[in-house]
């Protein structure tokens, strides 16, 4: 979901509320993002090969230069439109958030704030879009993990991810099972593999560091635990949908030139692991 890059930044345009019947709309590439939540609503969203339906409590977020159509019979909601930086988002993205009675809560607060426009109303109501983006990560985050038998192998993975000669083996031994028996755990508690948990974790501490601008590609790829940089780049490529030396911060090209060494950080070539 588009909430857990927290290197997401943006500048809030408008806040507004709508209560809509027998809608047939169309929007061509607004240039703007929208994040809504629908109280009461029974409306399908259809964008390229998306077709989406958002129906009450569904929180919604439309990205820049989208081209989509929206009916339905009903649709009563509060958007918030916004610049975003930092936001690879290219589709329609639904949250059913399990408390939404909060995240209502916290529209309604933002959207009198921006009704009112008392000074200081725009850094108010990004604090709230803050902590409404907060709340939807504390739902869907979890604590390592609930089952107590790979806990400790789990908490291994989050602690040694950034290290080239990590493997699955060694994590599972934490626990003190065979590589077998834990990855059949992990999937059945996370929806997917232990290696693919540790490459999405390499992957967004990656694009941390590209964002902050201090190291050269290459050393990014190592500081994430990559000592081939070609499969880190491809790895990159297959998540975000750009190779690292075409993604884009704050408009700005990141170029693996972009930040000069600090200091000698790569180590002679070694395979990869999360074996």
């Amino acid at each position: 979901m588009f909430f857990e890059n927290e290197s997401l930044s943006f500048n809030i345009l408008d806040v507004i509320a709508l209560k809509q019947e027998q809608i047939h709309m169309f929007n061509k590439k607004r240039k703007f993002c929208a994040l809504s939540f629908r109280f009461c609503a029974d409306a399908t969203l259809k964008a390229a090969a998306q077709t989406l339906h958002a129906g009450d409590h569904t929180l919604c977020f439309i990205p820049e230069g989208l081209d989509y159509a929206r009916s339905g019979p009903k649709d009563e909601l509060i958007a918030v439109h916004f610049n975003a930086i930092n936001c690879p988002t290219d589709g329609i993205e639904l949250f059913h958030p399990k408390n939404p009675e909060t995240i209502a809560g916290l529209f309604r607060k933002m959207q009198d704030c921006w009704n009112r426009r008392e000074p200081g109303f725009k850094y108010q109501c990004s604090a709230l879009l803050y902590e409404i983006l907060a709340e939807c990560c504390r739902q869907t985050r979890r604590t390592p993990s609930s089952n107590p038998k790979i806990r400790k192998s789990v908490e291994y993975l989050l602690a040694h991810y950034k290290d080239p000669a990590l493997t699955i083996r060694a994590a599972a031994e934490q626990s003190y099972i065979s590589e077998v028996y834990f990855r059949r755990l992990f999937k059945a508690e996370f929806g997917l593999s232990p290696r693919k948990y540790v490459i999405h974790l390499r992957i967004q501490y990656a694009v941390s560091l590209i964002t902050a601008g201090y190291y050269s590609l290459k050393e990014v790829a190592f500081l994430s635990g990559y000592n081939d940089y070609k499969y880190f780049s491809a790895e990159f490529r297959r998540i975000k949908g750009v190779a690292p030396s075409e993604y884009v911060y704050a408009g700005k090209d990141v170029r693996p030139e972009a930040a000069a060494p600090r200091q000698n950080l790569l180590p002679t070539a070694q395979p990869d692991g999360v074996g």
